[in-house]
């Protein structure tokens, strides 16, 4: 009976060591994800999907829709540094756009681009063939209580408006919600139990620009959840940290503001451009994931 206990401790400590292991080798073989993020490859991911026929970036490789808010509307800011021409001519088709269908932006993102932001529900609408917009023309107001991304986006939008206490409120309602593997709001069971990437990266900003806490397990996890041959960061993922979803030019884009603290105007947090999240933190997720994933092989061996 003694030797078969001893046999089980070490069979713990050999799983535990084995899982450590493959998550401090910085590779997760199952997605070819690299835990540092490449916003190079982001950046080319997103120049690649630009069609010069419509003069806007599609959805992904897969989908041919042009969604001017906010896949497009995002991308010609971040690729501005990256790639000018394609950005200027993505602000100016959605310029004509605008004026051609008399649209009016309403949308959460405009906290991010110092626009005036709207945060009822969204509808997707049908501009004309393959050109849509998310319209944020909902009768009720979203809360920072509900869901993640509104509390993050609310958070930017009332701190640059110089509403401190509100702005803090919604940054730690939102950073309430991670449950260590993702952002858990109302949204979660509805969506099939699934993690929305872009809010992990909408905590990155919004940390980046209050300055209010600090997000390091954001950009750790979506760098597993960038596509390591496209450079596409997939729109959502399970509890096992793998991906459950296709790439797109919106998840992407949020994902490289993420990661460039620095891409917007500045604030009184400053950040320095060339920081990444240090490695011993990523270690340290790694390892705190791994020992869950240990501690579940070793309940299986036990039945």
């Amino acid at each position: 009976m003694m030797a078969a206990h001893h046999h089980s401790s070490f069979l713990l400590i050999a799983l535990v060591a084995i899982v450590i292991a493959a998550v401090a080798g910085l590779t997760d073989s199952a997605t070819g994800a690299n835990p540092v993020f490449n916003s190079t490859r982001a950046y080319d991911y997103i120049a690649s999907n630009y069609n010069s026929t419509y003069g806007l970036v599609r959805e992904n490789e897969n989908i041919d829709r042009y969604w001017l808010w906010t896949d497009n509307l995002l991308a010609s800011h971040v690729l501005k540094e990256y790639d000018y021409a394609k950005s200027a001519n993505m602000t100016a088709t959605i310029r004509h756009y605008n004026e051609l269908y008399d649209l009016d932006f309403r949308h959460p993102v405009g906290s991010l681009l110092d626009q005036v932001a709207y945060f009822n529900s969204v509808t997707d609408k049908s501009v004309t063939g393959n050109v849509w917009i998310s319209d944020s023309d909902g009768s009720v107001e979203l809360e920072c209580s509900d869901y993640g991304d509104i509390a993050f986006y609310k958070s930017i939008y009332y701190y640059r408006a110089g509403m401190t206490d509100k702005a803090k409120s919604c940054y730690e309602m939102g950073a309430a919600m991670f449950d260590g593997i993702g952002i858990r709001d109302k949204a979660f069971e509805p969506d099939g139990q699934r993690y929305s990437t872009y809010k992990m990266a909408l905590w990155q900003i919004a940390s980046n620009m209050t300055g209010f806490g600090e997000a390091k397990e954001a950009m750790t996890i979506i760098s597993y959840m960038q596509d390591s041959t496209t450079g596409g960061v997939y729109t959502h993922y399970r509890a096992n940290i793998l991906p459950d979803s296709q790439t797109n030019v919106e998840t992407t884009s949020l994902a490289i503001l993420a990661d460039k603290g620095m891409s917007f105007p500045p604030t009184s947090k400053q950040t320095d451009p060339t920081t990444t999240s240090a490695p011993p933190i990523e270690l340290l997720v790694g390892v705190f994931v791994a020992a869950g994933l240990a501690v579940i092989l070793v309940k299986r061996f036990w039945r």
